[in-house]
């Protein structure tokens, strides 16, 4: 609890400063399209809190987000264990996997948009970044079962069901919980950007879009703060849940 206190003041303590840093710039700037002033973002936080329409925009953003991330990880979950019983298949996998992770993001969903519409796009591109990310991490947990013990209980002939229990899930499940933690408040960047890109409708980039093309400033650094605050609720509730892996496993 120590550390989730004061991983929490850390963080509170850096908001704080891009706080100071913001009312600095606007200072500075004295321009309120270039950086809008604190208390005018704020009332356009508070503005958008209250319309419906801003809510279905953000739920929508957030499914996609999770669909991503679910797809994501099952794949990586599935590919991570095969090639953990055939390193033929981890040294097939491997190319392809470095392939993934050096697509330029824009290239990818450009390309993307040509074969669907925008409001699937988003989805497909956080897979094909985040699918590697998850991936490396759980083939590092599974990598990481102690082979001494592992070949142990294969000669005392340990039941599946046990050795899964006992040895591979303690092994995985930080590592899966620390990736995931990532992965989420990654996923929710990647699919606010391709939103805004491709111009999906009724989502937070859509919003973003519409405020920078109607020169609404507050309310555009309204919804980047918005989505700031979300993806560090969503790192926080990952930081507690590998919190709560490590006490499971003491």
């Amino acid at each position: 609890m120590k550390r989730v206190l004061y991983n929490t003041l850390y963080a509170l303590g850096a908001v704080i400063l891009l706080l100071v840093l913001w009312v600095v710039a606007h200072a500075v700037l004295g321009n309120e399209l270039l950086v809008p002033a604190l208390p005018a973002t704020l009332r356009a936080v508070v503005a958008l809190l209250g319309k419906g329409a801003f809510w279905r925009a953000f739920s929508a953003s957030l499914l996609r987000v999770l669909v991503a991330f679910c797809i994501s990880f099952v794949f990586a979950l599935a590919f991570a264990v095969l090639a953990y019983v055939l390193p033929a298949v981890a040294r097939v996998l491997a190319p392809f996997v470095s392939f993934l992770r050096s697509l330029p993001t824009l290239c990818v969903l450009l390309i993307i948009l040509l074969w669907t519409d925008a409001s699937v796009a988003p989805v497909v591109v956080a897979f094909l970044s985040l699918f590697p990310m998850l991936y490396a991490g759980l083939s590092a947990g599974l990598c990481a079962v102690d082979k001494e013990i592992l070949e142990m209980s294969r000669v005392y002939r340990v039941p599946f069901k046990r050795r899964l229990a006992g040895l591979y899930l303690p092994s995985v499940l930080p590592y899966a919980v620390r990736e995931g933690t990532a992965g989420l408040s990654f996923a929710l960047k990647l699919v606010v950007s391709a939103e805004v890109l491709a111009g999906t409708y009724k989502s937070l980039g859509f919003f973003m879009q519409e405020a920078k093309t109607y020169l609404e400033t507050p309310t555009l650094f309204a919804l980047v703060l918005i989505t700031f605050v979300t993806g560090l609720l969503l790192e926080l509730a990952g930081e507690l849940s590998i919190r709560a892996v490590e006490r499971g496993r003491q």
